[in-house]
């Protein structure tokens, strides 16, 4: 069956070395949230503090951060295109190398059973060799569904969740300046400006008994930790939802679109209003 020529559509295109590379950096970023998130609610359970703000922050950037930098520059060098023509694909990589691929040398197109760095696909072609360039995906029904015949992998669990976590998840700079600058920023301001009148008598009482240096260090000795608990929290529901997505996928298509949306929804309620709440209680109470 041949197919009208549609795309290009956007992949990370990696070979089996590069896919275990970015696999093994994010398996260390999710592994250091896991663990971290772990220990928040261990001391929230017990009412202790085990881990000190300064040291979690290091640990986060070193084992959180600086991997998931790493991850972004390797998916940026990865990038490339794929368009399906009605003879075959065709993938055009970043330094310009282009691979033709025909349906007839085509077996079959299978999703990556493990969906680390990210949601793929792996082309097994008819000598019973899978094509030496893994296709990691955000989206890939559209271009499934573009390959026709071949394309019936989108109807897989785990390219319905693939999909549905595409279409409900899509994030601008402005939705991370909000959730991790201007809600915990607010948060402690709103602590700080408390610090300040019980422990100084006014909002810049230790500016003008020890300068502004001082004063400034203890706005991020509050913002530190408001940050760093909302940080945690927001991954643990996240993973929380995640997990249900993904159960909701090998239900169906309209269990996965409509578990994601309502998760989606969850998550923003627990983070931006249930969260806050229960970490004003924590450092007021």
């Amino acid at each position: 069956m041949t197919v009208e020529a549609s795309g290009p559509f956007p992949v990370h295109a990696y070979t089996p070395r590069l896919r275990a590379l970015g696999a093994l950096v994010h398996t260390v970023t999710l592994g250091t949230l896991c663990y971290f998130t772990a220990l928040l609610f261990q001391d929230v359970l017990a009412g202790t503090q085990t881990v000190e703000p300064g040291p979690l922050a290091v640990g986060l950037t070193v084992g959180g951060l600086l991997p998931r930098i790493a991850l972004s520059l390797l998916r940026l060098g990865t990038r490339a295109t794929v368009t399906v023509g009605p003879e075959g694909l065709v993938l055009t990589l970043r330094g310009g190398a282009h691979f033709e691929i025909p349906f007839e040398a085509l077996e079959s197109v299978r999703p990556w059973r493990l969906l680390i760095p990210g949601p793929g696909l792996t082309l097994r072609l008819r000598t019973g060799r899978a094509f030496e360039y893994g296709l990691e995906v955000q989206a890939p029904a559209p271009l499934l569904t573009a390959m026709g015949a071949r394309g019936e992998a989108r109807d897989h669990p785990r390219v319905r969740y693939a999909q549905a976590r595409s279409a409900k998840w899509r994030r601008r700079w402005y939705d991370w300046g909000v959730k991790y600058g201007v809600v915990p920023g607010v948060l402690a301001a709103i602590f700080f400006r408390a610090h300040q009148y019980i422990s100084f008598g006014g909002p810049f009482g230790e500016w003008q008994m020890y300068g502004f240096q001082a004063y400034a260090l203890t706005f991020v000795r509050t913002w530190l930790p408001v940050f760093l608990a909302l940080l945690l929290f927001g991954c643990f529901w996240r993973g929380l939802a995640e997990a249900l997505c993904f159960g909701a996928a090998w239900l169906g298509p309209r269990w996965a679109r409509h578990v994601r949306t309502g998760a989606e929804w969850t998550c923003r309620a627990l983070y931006y209003v249930a969260l806050p709440v229960f970490l004003g209680m924590r450092l007021l109470g």
